[in-house]
Order: C-alpha cells, then sequence, then structure tokens
C-alpha cells in the first residue's frame, strides 16, 4: 500500500470510528502516520504508544505467556487502543470514553489486518 493510501485509510478510521486521534507508528516508536489534534506530540505519542505495548509484552513473557494481541486504556475521557499491525507497525486509536468498545475494537483490527497485508 502506498504512502498516500495508508494515510487515507487511517484517516478514515478515524472518521468511522469517531476518533480524537488515529496513528501508524513502527513498534520501535516512529511516526509512521498520524491523524491527532493540533499540538500533540506525535513522536512523544508514538514512542509512548510502543513503549506502553514492549512493556506489555515483557511483562507476558517473563510469565511465559504470549505477547499481547492489544491493550485497551481507559480513562475518564477516552479509550485509547493499541493492536499489533504486522511485525513493524502498531495502529493507535482514541476515542471519546461514551464510543462502544466492541465496534471501534472491531474496526481497528481489521484495519490493522488490512494495513499490515500490504
Amino acid at each position: 500500500m502506498a504512502t498516500g493510501n495508508v494515510g487515507a485509510v487511517v484517516k478514515d478510521l478515524k472518521t468511522r470510528i469517531g476518533g480524537i486521534a488515529t496513528a501508524l507508528v513502527s513498534r520501535d516508536g516512529l511516526v509512521l502516520y498520524a491523524d491527532v489534534p493540533t499540538g500533540v506530540y506525535t513522536e512523544t505519542f508514538a514512542i509512548m504508544c510502543a513503549t506502553i505495548l514492549g512493556a506489555a509484552a515483557t511483562a507476558n513473557t517473563e510469565l511465559n505467556r504470549a505477547p499481547p494481541e492489544r491493550i485497551v486504556i481507559e480513562g475518564n475521557d477516552s479509550k485509547t487502543i493499541i493492536v499489533g499491525s504486522g511485525k513493524k507497525a502498531l495502529l493507535v486509536a482514541v476515542v471519546d470514553q461514551t464510543a462502544d468498545l466492541t465496534k471501534v475494537l472491531a474496526e481497528v483490527v481489521k484495519v490493522a489486518d488490512l494495513l499490515k497485508a500490504n
């Protein structure tokens, strides 16, 4: 998938889920594409998302468990979903706390699978 198409797919996901932010980041924290509110430091956002998933993977490894397929962070006003998109990338979506997590998660996983296939 061409870089421009990746951006369009990630931006479309944000629209479909009513997202606050969406991003495709490398597993080492580099921004591949981000559609975030003005003023957000995308580099910091990306590295922290990668760190969160990496820390969870390390914790699971210590317990001799498989790495997590996704991380869901629930705050008072938002939910952040971090999903693997192939061996080298993560798809991140942030939605309002009132969003239907089941529906959002299904959309995020579908797009993550689409992006990793290309």
